[in-house]
């Protein structure tokens, strides 16, 4: 039996897209993720106000990803922190995107996509606060591992009037 490749993580390319939106299209078909939809998987990869991106792979292969946003007002996780502690939007990064083949799960991919924007928002001196839907279990379960806070809930609200839970975290000052 050959022995498992290992994870690495880089920072996306162009040419990751496609593989990552096959990617993409097999998580949300398992666990509904993103709720929205995948209309269009490419697009959806790269966020508006996007910091940077990251790839996991095995091998060459993608199987995960996490975008890295600059904070607005419009975001639920960011005005929540805001109102908690006064920091300004500019202080604030916010993890998106992120989700791992489901083949690949366990292996630690979302752990060190989770570590990559974690250093990035540090390095640009900024705090990542986000929020998770509170049906992603797996991914709470990550966050919680990684010492990340919960600082309260919020409703999404959803193209079509769906809504849904979400728990807003924030990163701890240094990750374990």
């Amino acid at each position: 039996m050959e022995p498992e490749q290992a994870v690495t993580v880089r920072r996306r390319q162009r040419a990751d897209i496609p593989e990552l939106a096959q990617v993409l299209v097999r998580v949300h078909a398992r666990d509904g993720y993103p709720v929205e939809g995948v209309e269009d998987p490419q697009a959806w990869i790269v966020p508006p106000g996007e910091l940077a991106g990251w790839t996991a792979l095995v091998g060459h292969n993608p199987i995960g990803h996490i975008s890295l946003t600059e904070a607005t007002s419009s975001d639920d996780a960011a005005r929540l922190w805001v109102s908690e502690t006064g920091s300004p939007y500019v202080n604030v990064a916010i993890p998106v995107r992120l989700f791992v083949d489901p083949p690949h799960r366990t292996r630690g991919a979302g752990r060190q996509l989770m570590l990559a924007a974690y250093e990035h928002a540090i390095g640009l001196g900024k705090r990542m606060v986000f929020d998770v839907m509170l049906k992603d279990e797996q991914a709470i379960r990550l966050y919680e591992a990684l010492d990340c806070q919960r600082l309260g809930t919020i409703t999404h609200h959803h193209s079509g009037g769906l809504e849904e839970s979400a728990a807003v975290y924030v990163a701890p000052d240094s990750l374990p």
